[in-house]
């Protein structure tokens, strides 16, 4: 599976993000798989107002990860039972590139739901672009504590949980990939 493409999505842009660290470990995780990754930052697509949308040329390099990409690994916080909208703006600027792909939706909270809410809400939201989330979400919950002040995370089943994730990643990506091609 060497020739899958699955870049992972932090989802946010508030200053002091504690799922930063979450997205950091996906990433890390990710990099011991048999795809190809990178680490992408909203921050780095959206324009500086909640309201603005992404300049063109940003959109433009967003339609051409999502081209080539075999899937989607999105993690993102959830914020008053939602997700941030700057990850809805960035998100709303495609749709045809979305189209039969695979979707892991990582959600971050500070309390025990570990996100929950979003990954739920989220999952709506892809399915509109045609996606296909894959079931087994990853939850951070109690992010404060989860990871320590180096950014190394502090529960050792975190592993098991994010291969399973990356396993069913993996197998749906390679089925609607071939299914595409």
């Amino acid at each position: 599976m060497k020739n899958l493409y699955l870049p992972i999505l932090l989802g946010t842009a508030r200053e002091g993000r504690r799922s930063e660290a979450a997205a950091k470990y996906v990433f890390e995780q990710a990099k011991k798989q048999s795809f190809e990754t990178e680490l992408l930052d909203v921050r780095n697509f959206v324009g500086a107002g909640k309201t603005k949308s992404m300049e063109v040329a940003r959109a433009k390099e967003w339609s051409e990860i999502m081209t080539r990409a075999d899937g989607l690994i999105i993690v993102t916080p959830e914020y008053n039972h939602g997700y941030p909208g700057e990850l809805k703006l960035m998100l709303d600027q495609l749709y045809p590139e979305y189209a039969n792909k695979a979707v892991a939706i990582c959600g971050v909270s500070e309390g025990w739901t570990g996100g929950v809410r979003v990954v739920k809400q989220l999952v709506g939201v892809v399915h509109t672009f045609k996606m296909h989330p894959i079931r087994n979400a990853l939850y951070f919950p109690n992010i404060e504590s989860l990871f320590d002040e180096s950014g190394a995370i502090t529960d050792e089943k975190y592993e098991n949980m994010s291969q399973t994730m990356f396993d069913e990643l993996t197998w749906l990506a390679a089925a609607l990939k071939a299914a595409r091609e």
